[in-house]
């Protein structure tokens, strides 16, 4: 019999409401880091935090997704991506590996206002939106010119 395509997921909570990440876009998950305010126009950049000799923004998913602020969240997702950046949350709540047929994505402009969890993923406790890490950086880095997430350097 064939394997099932299997795909990993982090269920997380921001602001008590379900969502979840894809843990192929996530380089790293801290709990309570230190984070360094720094003066900014964005009220969604928490601050600074230092990561195993690199420095990263990290932004806060509550606000991000349109919830109103609460206390500073106590988890960080470090996303995999050429930028050094990181997005905060209040609850870790498991690693889930899931059927790839329990990823729901829309048709092409059906996503609705969600652009930045245009999918799902089927779970245990009821569907979850699914996160998409690589729209959140952009979001972040396109609208604040100057205040983007600095670059990993690559070989040289």
């Amino acid at each position: 019999q064939a394997a099932t395509a299997e795909v990993d997921v982090l269920a997380i909570r921001v602001a008590d409401q379900r969502y979840a990440l894809r843990l192929s876009e996530v380089q790293a998950v801290h709990a309570e880091r230190k984070l360094v305010s720094v003066p900014a126009p964005a009220p969604e950049l928490l601050g600074l935090v230092g990561l195993r000799g690199l420095v990263a923004p990290i932004y806060d998913l509550r606000l991000l997704l349109g919830h109103a602020a609460g206390p500073a969240p106590r988890w960080l997702a470090l996303a995999r991506s050429l930028s050094v950046i990181g997005f905060a949350f209040d609850t870790l709540e498991a690693h889930l590996r899931v059927p790839a047929s329990d990823i729901v994505m829309p048709n092409l402009g059906e996503a609705g206002g969600m652009s930045f969890a245009p999918g799902s993923v089927v779970t245990a406790s009821g569907p979850r939106p699914l996160l998409h890490l690589p729209s959140l950086i952009e979001s972040v880095t396109r609208s604040k010119p100057g205040h983007g997430a600095p670059q990993r350097e690559g070989p040289r």
